[in-house]
């Protein structure tokens, strides 16, 4: 099983992309846990640069080739503040999952100037789901 895990994700010049957009999609991480996790992974800084900035691409990309098909599904519907994260729920889990969750969280404290120029900015930069909530189902 670690020979698979290692295949798809410790060598980030072959991942394919794709299984990113699960990660940014999940309303508890989004983008900035590909910044905040990668470099767990590896060391080297300017390919971590290039894979988010390559992964944020393709994702701009989809989403307007989606709002070329039908403009109106990306109308704006609400306006979206994005609320302070002031506690973390502790739960009984192993130590260093729950302490990259804590840094995890401080990072999302850390980036909160934001100009949003679409949807996808929009999606990316509205409040996360709180990723301890043991509650949440990413289905709902």
């Amino acid at each position: 099983m670690k020979k698979k895990i290692d295949k798809y994700w410790l060598n980030l010049k072959d991942m394919n992309k794709i299984l990113l957009f699960a990660v940014v999609l999940d309303p508890r991480y989004k983008l900035l846990y590909l910044d905040f996790f990668f470099p767990k992974l590896q060391k080297d800084k300017e390919l971590l640069a290039r894979m988010v900035k390559e992964v944020n691409k393709i994702f701009l990309k989809l989403y307007h080739e989606y709002n070329e098909v039908d403009p109106l599904a990306t109308q704006p519907s609400i306006d979206v503040t994005r609320p302070k994260v002031d506690n973390l729920v502790e739960i009984d889990e192993e130590v260093s999952q729950a302490a990259n969750m804590k840094q995890f969280m401080m990072l999302r404290k850390e980036k909160d100037v934001f100009e949003i120029r679409d949807e996808v900015d929009k999606y990316l930069l509205e409040a996360s789901e709180d990723p301890t909530n043991p509650k949440f189902n990413v289905s709902d």
